[in-house]
């Protein structure tokens, strides 16, 4: 068996969960998974912008609130260690 860590959980009858030292956090997965995602989004909102002035509009907009975005999520599920 590997190693376990108990976590608190008041969702259910089952007051411990256990789960694998060994598994991976989602927001370590989410890190690992930034790059080839940013490098997608960014080749969308450039193709979004050579669509004319709208497009060029909504993703000069769009582009800097979804890496902020990420960011901030990545931060809040590492903060509550999820």
């Amino acid at each position: 068996m590997g190693m376990t860590r108990a976590i608190n959980s008041n969702a259910g009858w089952n007051r411990f969960m256990s789960f694998s030292i060994f598994a991976p956090r989602i927001w370590k997965l989410m890190i690992a998974g930034s790059y080839p995602l940013l490098v997608l989004a960014t080749d969308y909102f450039e193709a979004l912008e050579r669509t004319g002035r709208t497009g060029a509009y909504i993703a000069d907009t769009v582009m800097p609130v979804t890496i902020i975005g990420y960011a901030a999520l990545i931060f809040a599920l590492k903060k509550r260690a999820i």
